[in-house]
């Protein structure tokens, strides 16, 4: 290589993409640089860590302190009760796996052998399935780990990472097991010994664990009936032959030593067999446990954080469907719902200058359900004001009061005066917004009650019924009119039971505020008593049916007939007029369920307090680096500042026939890329570099520079196609001589 070449500066990598360049220390202080700058003893009694102020910095400091209480008081609570419902999601499972220990081995009574009653030499084994969502793991197993601790067994949790090998593996498991031992041991200390056992640097093997517990043994009776458990926790990870040396020397010491090994599993049980050989799997007392609960912990969750949850924060129908698919369609991960949702939380905290307004509500401590605070802690500013009347369902709620009230006093006072909007318009619309969400848990509530008496494949998971009753009018939802046919296909008997349910669910719901039905006209106490009545004396008819009918009791019937009602095929007593009575007592079950299931867009404040910021939590937990690399490789000024790319990517945004303008100035592995998109599947390595070189070639035109050399050139290609390689563009073939692949497309 000549003298000519110039190598690269360390930050002009495109594969090293993050940089640390420390600070310059400075000895003296400019003078007179820091005259007109704050001092930082003032600023901080302003400005709260991670908080600005909004609204172009007019917000008032009260406002946004407010905004940093609240979401601490809203956050907390939240996150206690999800860690409730994923811990009771697997309670179940987790206390199965603790009776199977507890279980595991027998002692013989003979004093003089001091063996364990194993008939043939297995160790006891349990195979817990946790399904794919891995996140969740180290939590699960961490929990196993602390209840059987409590319990009094010994246990060390070990994970892939750290035991690559044999030595390493039993290290760990050494090293876990004596540091419980030892911190749990303040008052009766392990003497003998055990007691300096892993003082020094010594080879760790099963002898020195059968040493171990013999000395931990023996302390007494009760020490006996504890348990070595030994938890895999990524079995999968874990290298099949240091599993199977594991396994065939702890076979050896399980008459003197009461282990009990823990799989987890993330694919299937399958795993288990493909991993081992048949000797050590003969060698295993293999017990199956299913810790899988993801489903059912995201529907509990859902149901008490944004169905039946007092917390003012809901997702809209965008963000709920982002923050599903991320779940559903990717790793069921609840510790992924729950870092979306406190993501949604900080941003509705930080960058919403009127989430001050959910101070003005707070949760019921009897059954959970909202209580209305009376005014605002904080005085609300003119710009915060103007805001809210902005919102489309204020002006909606405004339009409303001024046709109830001809002579539009009300409407002038909340148009043009601040305080009058704080104090009176805004507690009323906040009561039709807590109103219409105990009005939507009822019906959620009531629908799942409709579900209990459908047949089995018509029955959607909570998830699944809040989706449809945020995403569209429920009159128009395809499941609400299956169930609606349902309905309409039930006996006397199946609807008695029907509205009873539905009594039930009324009753459980405790005190609601029946606003949101008696707005639109409907009475759901009332509907509910004239159903019943309905039902207990079929035979009497409304006032409005009083006169009477001119058709007969019984009549041919016709194909709609039998296509609405299948049972009267088989019941040939029924009446019309029972028939009539049927369809009286299902369009009242279908009024109600209507009047409490609306869209949240019919609610006041729904621009507020519903989180519509689909966008952002999928830029920001579904990230797309293709996209981003493609984007700096093609369109260099965006990440580059330099006038020439910024010449060229501009004609390539004016061309409509996509011509890439390659300049020599731009980086090396940009001309690359950008002459690649012009190969097809395969890419001739020499032809590649014969117009990678031609574009290099005019670096000589541009001053102070000299002609690069041929061996400049091929270091800078061969540089290049690694990049390239690397980044995921390419890959080598051997399909032929001097070729690569191209893997990308588009743009």
């Amino acid at each position: 290589m000549t003298d000519s070449y110039q190598p690269m500066d360390e930050f002009d990598s495109m594969t090293e993409n993050t940089f640390i360049v420390m600070p310059q220390p400075r000895n003296e202080p400019q003078k007179g640089r820091n005259k007109d700058r704050a001092q930082p003893g003032k600023a901080a009694k302003t400005q709260e860590p991670g908080y600005v102020k909004l609204l172009q910095g007019k917000e008032p400091v009260e406002s946004m302190r407010l905004r940093k209480e609240l979401f601490a008081a809203t956050w907390q609570p939240l996150e206690r009760r999800l860690m409730e419902i994923e811990q009771q999601s697997n309670n179940a499972g987790i206390k199965e796996i603790c009776e199977f220990v507890d279980t595991s081995y027998k002692q013989v009574e003979s004093k003089e052998r001091g063996q364990l009653a194993c008939p043939f030499a297995e160790i006891t084994t349990a195979v817990t399935f946790t399904g794919v969502n891995t996140g969740d793991h180290s939590k699960l197993f961490e929990s196993l780990q602390r209840r059987l601790v409590e319990r009094g067994h010994h246990v060390a949790l070990v994970e892939s990472q750290y035991c690559t090998s044999l030595p390493s593996m039993l290290k760990g498991i050494l090293e876990q097991l004596y540091t419980s031992i030892h911190a749990g041991a303040s008052e009766d200390k392990v003497t003998g010994p055990a007691t300096n056992l892993f003082s020094k640097s010594i080879a760790y093997d099963m002898g020195l664990l059968e040493i171990w517990w013999a000395a931990l043994t023996s302390k007494g009776p009760d020490a006996c009936e504890s348990r070595i458990v030994v938890i895999l926790q990524d079995f999968e990870g874990f290298s099949p032959m240091v599993v199977d040396d594991f396994v065939r020397i702890t076979t050896r010491y399980c008459h003197t030593i009461p282990i009990v090994l823990v799989f987890g599993l993330a694919t299937s049980y399958e795993c288990v067999h493909q991993s081992l050989t048949k000797p050590t799997i003969s060698m295993l007392n293999v017990e199956r446990f299913n810790l899988q609960r993801s489903k059912q912990c995201i529907d509990a969750a859902i149901y008490n954080v944004f169905v039946q949850g007092s917390s003012m924060l809901v997702f809209g129908a965008e963000a709920y469907k982002s923050l599903m698919d991320q779940f559903l369609l990717y790793d069921f991960s609840i510790t992924g719902f729950i870092k979306k949702l406190k993501y949604a939380a900080m941003d509705f905290f930080f960058a919403q200058p009127l989430s001050i307004l959910a101070s003005m509500v707070s949760a019921d401590k009897n059954g959970g359900r909202y209580s209305l605070v009376s005014q605002c802690p904080v005085q609300l500013s003119h710009d915060q004001a103007e805001l809210i009347r902005m919102q489309k369902s204020v002006r909606a709620f405004l339009e409303r009061q001024l046709k109830q009230n001809s002579d539009g006093q009300y409407f002038q006072q909340a148009i043009t005066s601040d305080s009058f909007l704080q104090e009176t318009v805004l507690p009323e619309m906040l009561r039709q917004l807590v109103s219409y969400r105990q009005g939507y848990c009822l019906g959620i509530d009531m629908l799942r009650e409709i579900q209990g008496l459908s047949p089995e494949s018509l029955q959607k998971p909570v998830r699944t019924l809040h989706y449809y009753g945020i995403s569209q009018p429920f009159e128009d939802c395809a499941h609400w009119k299956t169930l609606s046919a349902v309905i309409r296909r039930m006996k006397v008997h199946e609807l008695e039971e029907l509205i009873s349910r539905l009594r039930s669910a009324i009753s459980k719901s405790g005190p609601v505020d029946w606003r949101f039905s008696a707005e639109r006209g409907v009475d759901i106490q009332e509907l509910l008593a004239k159903a019943e009545a309905l039902l207990e004396n079929p035979e009497e008819k409304e006032e409005v049916d009083a006169a009477p009918s001119l058709e007969p009791k019984k009549r041919i019937r016709t194909r709609t007939d039998m296509e609405s009602r299948p049972f009267i095929l088989f019941d040939s007593e029924s009446s019309d007029q029972m028939l009539q009575t049927l369809d009286r007592c299902c369009t009242l079950v279908e009024t109600i369920l209507c009047a409490c299931i609306q869209p949240y867009s019919s609610a006041p404040l729904y621009e507020i307090f519903y989180y519509r910021h689909s966008f952002l939590l999928d830029t920001t937990f579904s990230a797309q680096p293709r996209a981003a690399v493609q984007t700096a490789l093609g369109r260099t000024n965006y990440y580059i500042n330099c006038e020439c790319c910024k010449t060229a990517d501009h004609n390539d945004s004016d061309d409509d026939e996509e011509i890439h303008h390659i300049l020599p100035s731009m980086h090396d592995t940009s001309v690359a890329y950008r002459l690649h998109q012009e190969c097809g599947r395969l890419i001739n390595l020499y032809d590649w570099f014969s117009a990678f070189s031609s574009v290099v070639e005019k670096e000589t035109k541009r001053p102070r520079s000299t002609t690069p050399s041929q061996s400049e050139m091929q270091a800078r290609f061969m540089r290049t196609v690694e990049e390239m390689r690397f980044l995921g563009f390419i890959k080598p073939t051997q399909r032929k001589t001097d070729h690569v692949v191209r893997l990308t497309w588009g743009a």
